[in-house]
């Protein structure tokens, strides 16, 4: 079995190529969406991994685009930042499953024998030719645009009398992965408002360059 592995954590994949091969699993690696894009177009893979905060795009755009490339593999996320929250995809993205880091190897070869299974039982859905109708697959791309788009929010902190703009990546029920509009040393735990939306409650999970992963604490 082919896997492709979307991952920019280079310990993270290291571990996880590991895993794969002790299993007699082929495993190749890129730290890009835009490369595994490419790949994924030119070669006959088995699964995809793939992380949600990559350097070059989001885990969500690189779905966006191997959906509009009809690449049909199936896919399994595997992210730090989300918990269960990451199961609620939108269907037809060919999301299968996902890991929430860190995981095991047992926890691994579990969810990769899920998306299997899945991928070799399931039918083709009554409106598979829909792609035809104009006004049917696009409306779905378009309603899923948006869930996924780019959101304004404020960081708040020291007792309010801190306020930065900041911009809402992708964001589950579990956390968020943010991009302040100033680089910026933040507190642990801070505010973020979403404009015209709730507050939550934070915890600093990570930071990746001028991205940070947040998980809600409320």
């Amino acid at each position: 079995m082919r896997v492709l592995q979307v991952e920019d954590d280079d310990t993270t994949a290291k571990a996880v190529e590991r895993m794969l091969r002790s299993k007699g699993y082929s495993c190749q690696s890129t730290a890009l969406g835009q490369e595994a894009i490419e790949l994924a177009q030119n070669n006959d893979f088995d699964l995809i991994l793939l992380d949600i905060v990559l350097p070059d795009m989001d885990g969500y755009e690189v779905l966006r685009r191997l959906q509009s490339a009809e690449v049909r593999t199936p896919v399994v996320i595997q992210s730090g930042l989300v918990d269960q929250g990451t199961a609620n995809m939108e269907p037809g993205f060919g999301v299968k499953d996902y890991l929430v880091k860190p995981f095991t190897k047992k926890q691994l070869n579990e969810r990769i024998e899920s998306a299997l299974d899945s991928r070799d039982t399931e039918t083709p859905p009554a409106n598979a030719n829909a792609a035809e109708d104009p006004d049917d697959d696009p409306a779905s791309r378009r309603q899923f645009t948006r869930v996924r788009t780019l959101k304004s929010a404020q960081i708040i902190y020291r007792n309010s009398n801190c306020v930065i703009d900041c911009l809402i990546l992708n964001m589950s029920d579990g956390g968020a992965a943010i991009q302040p509009a100033d680089f910026v040393e933040l507190p642990e735990t801070f505010l973020l408002k979403i404009h015209h939306g709730p507050t939550y409650r934070c915890q600093v999970r990570w930071r990746h360059g001028n991205k940070i992963g947040v998980r809600f604490l409320d």
